[in-house]
């Protein structure tokens, strides 16, 4: 079969990538820029520049394939955030429709049934909202919770000097997630027989950044490794200065912290075997984070 991926070169989409190629699928693989595409061409893919706002450029990636999967990525530098993610959202929709495909797995985001989040989150609300409209379409709609690539961001103080930080509270059960399961999962939905509908991705059990920072600790030999709860301020400053962000995507960015720290961002189902996920932390520090080993 042949399948089309956006956000080829993101966490997610690439290793969706990786795992389509080496169960023998085809692969058209999107990305704005041409020449970020080559390691995956390399690897067997079909190469396809776009931008993801693109209803005409979508439409042709989309048609004559058995399955897409979609997404609406951050963009750090719109001065908008909820109106790129409508534009986008309106392109992606609309290039879905004129290409009559009939299998979508869509990444959307956990708290996505909340429609009063002042977040990006809310703009995952409007985007389900319009995507339960399409007729003849399988959904397969995705709702990861946070990312525990997330702690990647702090790699350079774990390494350097002994912490990480987010202005998340220290005690917060989170139900941190691997993209590799996200990936996986989405895979599954693409070549599968797996049925269509909204699907929570919980990861492998709740954990605090102060319990994942005690399993880092272990699993990096670094004893003295500390979380610091950084300020709502103190990370919007740190965002605009490290990361190059738009005020208003960092605002959109201190809200989601807000919403998760007052209890509102907040999965719709609890806890249960099918939204369960294969990766615990400790699994995720040993393989991914081992580079900052003692």
């Amino acid at each position: 079969m042949i399948f089309t991926i956006l956000g080829a070169t993101g966490q997610i989409g690439s290793q969706i990538i990786q795992s389509l190629l080496e169960l023998g699928h085809n692969v058209r693989a999107v990305s704005r820029n041409r020449d970020t595409l080559d390691t995956l061409v390399a690897k067997g893919a079909e190469p396809f520049e776009s931008h993801l706002d693109d209803t005409k450029r979508l439409t042709d990636a989309f048609s004559d394939v058995d399955g897409a999967f979609t997404l609406i990525p951050p963009d750090l530098s719109a001065p908008n955030v909820r109106e790129f993610m409508r534009q986008t959202s309106r392109a992606q929709i609309g290039a879905i429709q004129n290409s009559g495909i009939n299998r979508v797995a869509i990444l959307s985001s956990i708290g996505a049934h909340i429609s009063n989040n002042d977040s990006h989150i809310s703009g995952h609300y409007e985007h389900e909202q319009q995507l339960v409209k399409l007729a003849d379409v399988d959904l397969h709609i995705f709702r990861p919770d946070y990312f525990m690539e997330n702690i990647l961001f702090s790699a350079v103080t774990i390494q350097n000097m002994n912490f990480w930080s987010s202005p998340i509270k220290a005690d917060l059960p989170l139900n941190m997630t691997a993209t590799k399961d996200i990936a996986a999962n989405i895979v599954d939905a693409l070549v599968g027989e797996t049925l269509p509908g909204v699907k929570e991705l919980l990861g492998y059990e709740s954990i605090s950044c102060k319990e994942a920072t005690r399993i880092m600790a272990d699993v990096l030999n670094r004893p003295d490794l500390n979380y610091v709860e950084s300020t709502y301020d103190d990370t919007k400053n740190a965002i605009i200065q490290f990361r190059g962000a738009s005020e208003n995507y960092t605002d959109d960015l201190i809200n989601m912290y807000k919403a998760y720290n007052d209890g509102i961002l907040v999965p719709e189902h609890p806890r249960s075997i099918k939204n369960t996920t294969a990766t615990s932390f400790r699994e995720f520090a040993e393989t991914t984070l081992d580079y900052l080993k003692t």
